[in-house]
């Protein structure tokens, strides 16, 4: 099973073609909503797109001409943000509906202001917009920190910079991969840049930035959910192309430690289980927050990511003993253990970062209504494949957002799925 590209980069290199009047090619993208709406929001902008060629996508921004986005189509969703770094950078001036995306607490766009105003870039709030202006004359030099480690902060600056004729030295900067990818194509077009991986990124722009070809690493939010449904199914899937250590070997360390297999065979992972799902928490030097009691946080790159929460509470759901799990990214996280448990999880909500996960359970299914979040819809629809009951799961169309062909993907791994319309 081959892994989606990685939705995350695509919604930064995307509107990063802005910075330059030659076509910027991208290939291996998925069909993703959200592509289709940046795609939309480009064309509207001016910009030329061709997708005559399946997955391949050349964008030619040469007559882009409006620094504006349509009011009702950059509001649907969060990514229209990352516009304003590539708007800037051509126009001096970039006006962003406020954005919108899943229901994941307030995801304030606090640490895009900030960035941006520690770069001479001004903003006001305007009938439902967010006004963006650059100064006139930049400096040489620009010395950020970051208010947090944002991963689309980082990209909308990074982006910004790349365009300009000014050198930014970024610091607490994300590393993601996807921030990585971003950077390496900014570089290919003729930017500067030093510290590609690291919490500081050194760039310097040229306001003649050239053509480019870009293609997405793997998802790693994917590869972890292709890595639990094997375990929690004890069945054994082969992830195409997902052997990417820099990607990937953190999510291992922490899937290995639940006595999961996962083997390496040339660029592809295998994962399966050893046979009982257990931590060790004697003698695997697993984190405690208390005897017995093992805990896993997300925390930024290369920490474990957030976004694979939801599914390691579906895992520990199917381990035996306890696992506490926090997450304070979100206020609302948490939100789907209620849907968890209403299949028969053993989930206690200790707080709204932490909760308490026992097992082993059996999965009851039954009738299950998800939240509008990616991930706690994946989880749901993961721990509906943990056992031979039948769940009937509303709110669904938020998971193909990220995962267009997830019950297709699934149903090839054996899944019997029934779409059901309301």
């Amino acid at each position: 099973m081959t892994p989606i590209p990685n939705k995350n980069s695509l919604v930064a290199v995307l509107p990063a073609a802005i910075l330059t009047n030659e076509t910027v090619v991208y290939k291996n993208v998925p069909g993703t909503s959200d592509v289709a709406k940046i795609l939309q929001i480009l064309k509207l902008l001016g910009a030329e797109v061709d997708q005559s060629v399946e997955g391949v996508i050349k964008i030619t921004c040469a007559k882009v001409n409006s620094h504006r986005l349509d009011k009702v189509l950059g509001g649907q969703f969060r990514a229209s943000l990352m516009f304003a770094g590539p708007l800037l950078a051509r126009f001096g001036v970039a006006e962003i509906p406020v954005p919108g995306g899943c229901d994941l607490g307030m995801r304030s766009i606090a640490a895009h202001l900030d960035s941006f105003k520690k770069a001479g870039i001004e903003f006001k709030y305007i009938d439902g917009f967010v006004k963006f202006t650059a100064p006139k004359k930049t400096a040489k030099k620009y010395e950020v920190w970051q208010l947090e480690a944002s991963v689309t902060a980082t990209e909308n600056l990074v982006i910004y910079a790349a365009g300009t004729s000014a050198e930014f030295v970024i610091t607490d900067s994300a590393c993601e991969p996807h921030v990585s990818e971003l950077l390496r194509m900014l570089k290919a077009m003729g930017a500067e840049v030093e510290g590609i991986g690291s919490n500081r990124i050194t760039i310097k722009g040229s306001q003649k930035l050239k053509e480019a070809v870009y293609e997405p690493g793997p998802d790693f939010v994917d590869v972890a959910g292709l890595i639990v449904a094997a375990a929690v199914t004890d069945g054994k899937i082969r992830i195409k192309g997902a052997n990417v250590p820099e990607i990937v070997d953190g999510m291992i360390n922490w899937f290995e430690l639940f006595n999961v297999k996962i083997e390496r065979d040339g660029l592809d992972l295998v994962a399966s289980r050893k046979g009982e799902l257990f931590i060790d928490t004697v003698n695997s030097g697993v984190p405690l927050a208390a005897p017995g009691l093992p805990k896993l946080y997300p925390r930024p790159w290369p920490g474990f990511p957030v976004d694979a929460i939801p599914v390691m509470a579906v895992l520990a759901s199917k381990t035996k003993g306890r696992l506490l799990l926090k997450n304070w990214m979100y206020e609302s996280g948490f939100d789907f253990v209620r849907e968890l448990n209403a299949m028969g999880a053993d989930i206690f909500v200790s707080d709204p970062e932490r909760v308490i996960v026992t097992g082993p359970v059996k999965f009851k299914g039954g009738v299950i209504v998800s939240p509008s979040v990616i991930q706690a819809c994946k989880a749901i629809f993961i721990a509906a494949l943990c056992d031979d009951v039948i769940t009937e799961i509303h709110g669904v169309d938020i998971l193909r957002r990220r995962y267009p062909n997830v019950f297709e993907t699934y149903t090839s791994l054996g899944a019997a799925i029934e779409r059901v319309d309301d």
